[in-house]
């Protein structure tokens, strides 16, 4: 067997590894019975409250990708709803970050959009992600008793995100001539890196960038809400800040290279709060309260979401050597061209 198929059974032999053993420290030093009697304890006059968060934050994700989108192509937010259901289901199950290539393919099927024009989207929405996490981590580090842990992380991301951003900015930027066909401009031209800057493009609008990173805070301010309202049901009583930081940590943790993102998630969810001060039992049932909130609405919802983008097997394959779908830039343009003669 070659090297390059060996690579695929040792990636995937190291993600069951890294998930494996985080769940090794997930359960660590937990008593499950008690884990247990606190998750039956959970009041269940909060699950009102919690579904109605649920829903407006994926309503917000999904104008917050119809709007990273709208410099490639005009999608309404009802279109991009179940589009976002099915994105977040798939980035929950399926380890190895296979989540986002499934919905960089199925979206570009079903929304005419080219493949590496949405990869450099979901790049830029990603790293956004990463700038609201890194302003929450900094806010709760000043205003909690957390310790040293966190602090060398909340300072890198809160560095190295607003740097991809920048990035992100210069490598787009218009100017004003045609690039050479050598040197490190002639690659910015290359075919398989321009439409991944056409997806990135969207930096280069104040109003869109400032648009989303808006609704970016938006978002995971309601999934804060979210984690306060898992606990208030569970009876644990936290500063607000708390589910903040926790936020800001957990996601951090859901990517964690190769590990399946929900381990991650629920790994970082109970250090955070152990590092505030919980007990590893409240910890642990905290963490799988809000996993469970999180995660299983989403993969309930995922079939009718499906069904609603009217999604078969097939547009979860991707087809090499047929017709590929156009970048919607180059399809702009070309109506542009036939309305203009």
């Amino acid at each position: 067997m070659s090297l390059g198929r060996l690579g695929k059974p040792i990636r995937i032999g190291i993600g069951i590894a890294i998930s494996l053993f985080l769940v090794w420290l997930l359960l660590r030093d937990v008593h499950l019975g008690d884990v247990g009697r606190t998750l039956a304890k959970a009041d269940a006059r909060y699950l009102i409250p919690i579904a109605l968060v649920f829903f407006t934050r994926y309503w917000l994700r999904a104008i917050r990708w119809r709007i990273l989108v709208e410099h490639l192509k005009a999608v309404t937010t009802r279109r991009a709803f179940p589009r976002v259901i099915l994105g977040q289901a798939a980035n929950m199950a399926l380890p190895f970050g296979l989540g986002y290539v499934l919905m960089i393919q199925v979206t570009a099927r079903k929304f005419g959009i080219g493949r590496l024009e949405l990869l450099g989207a979901e790049t830029l929405e990603r790293v956004m992600d990463g700038f609201v996490f890194a302003l929450l981590m900094a806010v709760a580090i000043a205003t909690l008793t957390i310790g040293d842990s966190f602090t060398g992380l909340g300072a890198f991301m809160l560095f190295g995100t607003p740097a991809g951003i920048g990035l992100a900015w210069f490598l787009t930027r218009d100017r004003g001539e045609p690039p050479s066909a050598i040197g490190w401009r002639g690659l910015l031209a290359n075919p398989r890196v321009e439409p991944f800057l056409r997806g990135l493009r969207s930096v280069q609008n104040g109003k869109q960038t400032s648009n989303v990173l808006v609704l970016t805070a938006a978002i995971w301010m309601s999934e804060a809400l979210l984690y306060w309202a898992v606990a208030a049901s569970l009876g644990i009583s936290l500063n607000f800040f708390v589910h903040i930081f926790v936020v800001a940590a957990a996601n951090i943790g859901a990517g964690i290279p190769l590990a399946q993102a929900s381990v991650g998630l629920a790994f970082l969810a109970k250090e955070a709060l152990v590092a505030l001060g919980e007990t590893q039992d409240a910890a642990l049932a905290y963490a799988v309260g809000v996993e469970a909130i999180i995660i299983l609405p989403a993969i309930l919802l995922a079939p009718l979401a499906a069904w609603d983008m009217r999604l078969s097997w097939g547009d979860a394959i991707p087809r090499f050597g047929g017709k590929q779908p156009q970048p919607a830039v180059a399809i702009n343009r070309a109506r542009r061209a036939l309305e203009g003669q």
